[in-house]
This record gives structure tokens, C-alpha cells and sequence, in this order.
């Protein structure tokens, strides 16, 4: 019970302090809080449960009752067109393959439409470690600049939304040039590239001690498919981990 006054406090106090920030904050915050009412709730109903029986089909059940839930609440009318997630909190009792297994799963639907890619990383283990966030053509940039172009800064903002409706998460981002020139020029340039997507994603309100590495590879990395000189691997990629 004490989880779920919290979770209705919290949102409650978000939805206080929203009426001062701009549009794009409401849109973060307002992410995030469907993901804490409902990831902290289930979290109460999961801990009375343990302390009742202990068992891997306990686990099963919360993640069953989660998917339930998330599936409910992109019903509602008011969500349509958003990013769902799970609140702070949730990661600890899921685990990380199933955290970041719902967080591919509900970022795909929307991201799908908008051209980014993503990619699921296994660990030894077989579980989900990490997810790879490819923007074909939406992050883009000129020959020789680090400007984002197209719909670069709009792939970005939803990026960051939905990196707010699943704050137990981190991201390192890798910069990439084409190879043209001379090489030390590329690396450069490729990390003003990863610098500059940085920058756009703590601008759509991602706090920045969420971002881990920002490296630029030059050319030494090019895109799958694609000849180091192609001028698509003028490209930033984002890997999404989970902060526990």
C-alpha cells in the first residue's frame, strides 16, 4: 500500500509542476508518470505475493500482469500516438532481459513509423543486455559537417520520450564519418557528430547523467551493407542499457 500512495503522490506532483514547463517536458514527464502509476502498483501487488509464495512462476505472473497492464493503458484514447513505459522501480523486479525486451516492444511500434531501427544485443547468457537504436536517414549530416539535418532532431525527441517512460535506462552513443579525407579529420568530425546528438537529447529533457560514452569512430566503422566511402554511414547510433 505504501508503494502505490507514493505512486499516486508522484503523479500527482508531476502534473502540479507540468503547467510550468514547455510542451516538450509535459510530453517527458507525462511518459514517465503513466509508466511509475502503473509499474509501482503491479510492484505492490508482486511484493505481497512473494511474501506469500516464493517461485519462478511469481516472476512469471508479475511479468504477465505488467504486459496486461501496459497493453490497457495503450487502449486509452489519451495515449494514443505515445511511448508507454515502466517507471523507476520496476527494473529490479523484472530483470533486465524482460525491462528492456518491453521497452523494444513498445518503442518499435512507435519508431518503426518514424524509420528507426532497432536492434536487440544478447548477452552470454541468451538475455537481452542492450538494445541498438539505428536511425536510418533520420539522423543524417552533410559531407564535412556535424549539423543534424532532415529528421534528425525529430527522431531524436522521440527517442528521448521514450527514454524517459523507462527511466532505469542509460545510452552511449557512437559517432561515424564517411572516409574521406584524412582520418584523424574523420574522427573529429565524428565526434561532433555523437556530441551533437547529445546535446539534442538533453535539450528534449534527458538528464545528462543518463548519457555514458560519447565516441566518434571516424570511418573505422562503417554500416552494415556499405563500402567505407558511402556517404550513409554519416550516421550516429545510440545503444539504450539498463542503469542497474
Amino acid at each position: 500500500m505504501k508503494q502505490i500512495t507514493a505512486a499516486i503522490a508522484s503523479l500527482s506532483l508531476l502534473f502540479s509542476i507540468s503547467c510550468s514547463l514547455s510542451d516538450n517536458a509535459k510530453r517527458l514527464i507525462l511518459s514517465t508518470s503513466i509508466g511509475c502509476g502503473v509499474g509501482l502498483a503491479l510492484g505492490a501487488v508482486y511484493d505481497e505475493t512473494q511474501r506469500k509464495k516464493e517461485s519462478k512462476n511469481t516472476k512469471n505472473d508479475f511479468q504477465k500482469q505488467i504486459k496486461q497492464a501496459l497493453t490497457l493503458e495503450k487502449k486509452k484514447p489519451q495515449n494514443k500516438g505515445k511511448i508507454i513505459g515502466l517507471g523507476a522501480g520496476c527494473l529490479a523486479g523484472l530483470g533486465t532481459g524482460f525491462y528492456l525486451n518491453t521497452m523494444y516492444d513498445n518503442m518499435n511500434e512507435q519508431l518503426s513509423k518514424e524509420g528507426i531501427k532497432l536492434e536487440k544485443v544478447a548477452g552470454a547468457d541468451g538475455e537481452t543486455n542492450a538494445l541498438l537504436v539505428k536511425m536510418d536517414g533520420g539522423i543524417a549530416f552533410e559531407d564535412g559537417k556535424a549539423d543534424l539535418k532532415g529528421k534528425g532532431k525529430e527522431n531524436l525527441d522521440k527517442l528521448a520520450e521514450a527514454l524517459a517512460a523507462y527511466p532505469e535506462t542509460k545510452i552511449n552513443i557512437a559517432g561515424h564519418a564517411n572516409k574521406t579525407g584524412p582520418e584523424d579529420t574523420n574522427v573529429k568530425l565524428s565526434q561532433n557528430r555523437a556530441e551533437t546528438a547529445k546535446g539534442a537529447i538533453i535539450g528534449s529533457g534527458i538528464e545528462s547523467k543518463r548519457i555514458g560514452s560519447v565516441q566518434g569512430f571516424g570511418s573505422s566503422k562503417p554500416a552494415d551493407g556499405l563500402k567505407p566511402e558511402d556517404g550513409a554511414n554519416r550516421r550516429v547510433e545510440v545503444e539504450i542499457l539498463s542503469a542497474g
